[in-house]
């Protein structure tokens, strides 16, 4: 059966991509898993794998050419099937009218959840409708709503016999503009005078999800799979206090001050983020678990990929560089202590974290987190006990060639009865990287439960 490869999405806000090289064309064997093209996107390169094992057999993007997210790229066939050229342009518009289809029903149902969440319960309850299907509302609140582009059949009327008044509209819109947003919105939340910078999408009724990113990092860390989460769950990862782009005070930025100050984020985002389940990445699981400890009433399941805190041994060599004047080589060599697969680290993404190092502040505030985490090529937390005492569902994931935190603090996962571990093979540290799509359907059917 014919397998399509569309153009992925990496990142909330990708809409295109443009086609790099292809690494395999038409004819050629594939493997599933295999590279088979290069995609770049606004923010970074990366190696697309092909879907399923077979043959090439067609490819709809040349090399220098955009395509937009979900476009077919490429049509693979299995050995020995055959397909006319009619019968592969019958099965790309076949694929195209699924998605067509989909995306209308999406929209559809986010058009409603919306609705609904910016009237509140009053939005059973209705202004009465003539028979010519004109809302009962006064001539000043008619002209009022057609100023703000208001539905009137939207408002609840207060008035004489459920008339709409100028007040309605007026409460309708408020209503409106405090009901979240489902689209993607990077924001800064004030958390006691600390601008904290962060990313907020997904459906409102939604399960809530918070990604916290690992030492060095930002929210761009999971530019590969908050797409992937962002149609299921509603999701948000931050930039931690002191990186990325949020403040970078004179602070504690220890594990237990990062834990605590999570809590006041979440505080500050509203009452909806008061129980969440959290995807932390290295330093950013330990600032997760830590975080579950102090709060386990406001945790539902915890994803920590290669997560510190689980074991005293940390790569010296990566602190050392951290702690090294930026240049584009040393953040070159540190990604190659991170990542396994030597091929992703792009000169884009180099120069994204070496721009990212350069703003004022960010290295002395990088170097400080360093400082309270790890010394001496040891780590300076230990959550073992956090762990093994907690009553949530635990997802570990860890790569089996990481050479910053080895893989071997995994097995404390074993300890907790209500811990998963899966290990993933030929990935270092960051396995939702390397293994993105991989990673995504673990941690999606975890959180799902």
């Amino acid at each position: 059966m014919a397998t399509i490869l569309s153009m992925p999405k990496w990142g909330l806000a990708m809409k295109t991509g443009l086609v790099v090289e292809w690494l395999k064309r038409p004819g050629d064997s594939v493997q599933k898993g295999e590279p088979i093209v290069q995609i770049e996107s606004e923010k970074a390169t990366n190696e697309v794998e092909a879907p399923a094992t077979g043959i090439m057999r067609w490819l709809g993007v040349q090399e220098g050419e955009d395509a937009s997210v979900g476009a077919a790229l490429a049509v693979i066939i299995v050995p020995g099937e055959e397909l006319t050229d009619e019968q592969v342009a019958a099965l790309i518009r076949e694929d195209a009218e699924i998605k067509r289809q989909k995306a209308e029903l999406l929209t559809g149902q986010r058009k409603a959840a919306t609705k609904e969440t910016a009237t509140g319960t009053r939005a059973t309850v209705r202004a009465p409708v003539s028979t010519s299907g004109r809302v009962n509302a006064s001539p000043a609140a008619r002209r009022l709503a057609q100023e703000l582009g208001v539905d009137l059949t939207t408002v609840v009327g207060t008035g004489p016999g459920g008339m709409i008044g100028r007040e309605d509209v007026l409460r309708a819109t408020e209503e409106a503009k405090a009901a979240p947003s489902e689209e993607a919105e990077e924001q800064d939340v004030d958390v006691g005078g600390i601008a904290v910078h962060c990313l907020v999408a997904g459906p409102i009724k939604a399960p809530y999800v918070v990604f916290v990113h690992g030492l060095g990092g930002s929210l761009a860390t999971w530019s590969l799979n908050l797409p992937a989460f962002a149609d299921q769950f509603r999701i948000c990862a931050l930039d931690l206090v002191g990186a990325g782009s949020s403040a970078r005070p004179a602070t504690d930025y220890s594990v237990p001050a990062l834990a605590e100050f999570l809590a006041r984020f979440l505080d500050a985002l509203g009452p909806d983020w008061k129980h969440v389940s959290i995807v932390g990445h290295s330093l950013g699981g330990a600032v997760a678990l830590a975080f579950a400890g102090s709060y386990p009433q406001r945790v539902e399941r915890l994803v920590l990929v290669d997560s510190a805190g689980l074991g005293p041994e940390i790569d010296r060599t990566v602190l050392e560089l951290i702690h090294s004047e930026p240049s584009p080589e040393n953040v070159r060599v540190e990604l190659t202590h991170f990542l396994a697969n030597e091929g992703l680290i792009q000169n884009e993404l180099v120069n994204q974290l070496y721009q990212q190092r350069m703003q004022p502040g960010a290295h002395e505030a990088l170097v400080a987190t360093t400082n309270a985490a790890f010394n001496d090529g040891k780590q300076l937390v230990d959550l073992r006990d956090t762990l093994a005492g907690l009553n949530v569902p635990v997802l570990v994931v860890w790569g089996v060639a990481d050479a910053v935190i080895p893989v071997t603090h995994a097995q404390e996962a074993e300890r907790t009865p209500l811990s998963r571990l899966e290990v993933f093979a030929d990935c270092g540290h960051c396995p939702h990287i390397e293994r993105a799509d991989t990673f995504n359907q673990l941690a999606r059917a975890f959180l799902v439960g």
